[in-house]
């Protein structure tokens, strides 16, 4: 009798293992399974850093492709239809400045711009004796602080770089600054944002070349 109790408490006890074995299989997910829920994780977390990576598009402002990423000096620079003014900066040591962190709003004279002003004018201001004279102009453009087209309001005054004012005219959505018209509004930069205008701004009447 003994013995057969012990056999049947033996069986028992095996179904019990056994039981409890195929539980802990059902609950626990297979290597496979681990393997594939990690992959999909990894992605979708990826998929999260490259969205929040993903850069705001660039902007044709004035003929130029100007991308967030590149500070002012860095769009000017990259195509040729803001080329003058890029070579006076340089000339004038406004490179540094318009390189900080800022940030500026910059009214960048295009190419024509520079053309209308009197004869020899651009060669004499390259002079290395009229580099005070060419900043002075220059600083006459730059504006402290990131203003966007809609910040310009009409009859805003702005205190340039130079400690000069600009006067904004807005009327129905045409911008512009002291007398020059805004051509192409909010190349927005890493440290600031540029306005094309179609005139070079003089400090005052006297400075005219």
């Amino acid at each position: 009798m003994n013995k057969i109790i012990e056999k049947a408490l033996g069986m028992l006890l095996l179904l019990s293992v056994a039981l409890t074995s195929c539980d802990t299989r059902r609950e626990s997910p297979t290597s496979e399974e681990s393997i594939n829920k990690s992959a999909n994780l990894d992605a979708t977390q990826t998929e999260s850093r490259t969205s929040e990576k993903a850069e705001v598009p660039s902007s044709n402002v004035g003929g130029t492709v100007m991308t967030p990423s590149r500070n002012i000096i860095q769009n000017i620079t990259a195509g040729e239809k803001l080329a003058t003014l890029g070579a006076l900066l340089n000339k004038s040591g406004l490179v540094e400045t318009l390189n900080a962190s800022g940030p500026y709003t910059l009214f960048a004279p295009t190419e024509e711009a520079f053309e209308n002003l009197p004869g020899g004018a651009i060669e004499d201001l390259m002079k290395p004796e009229n580099k005070q004279r060419l900043t002075e102009i220059l600083n006459n453009h730059v504006v402290a602080g990131k203003l966007s087209s809609a910040d310009l309001k009409n009859g805003t005054i702005l205190k340039t770089a130079g400690g000069k004012q600009l006067e904004v005219s807005n009327r129905e959505g045409k911008i512009m600054i002291n007398g020059a018209s805004v051509e192409a509004a909010d190349g927005i930069s890493s440290n600031g944002v540029i306005h094309v205008v179609d005139k070079v701004l003089m400090p005052e009447e006297k400075d005219l070349l």
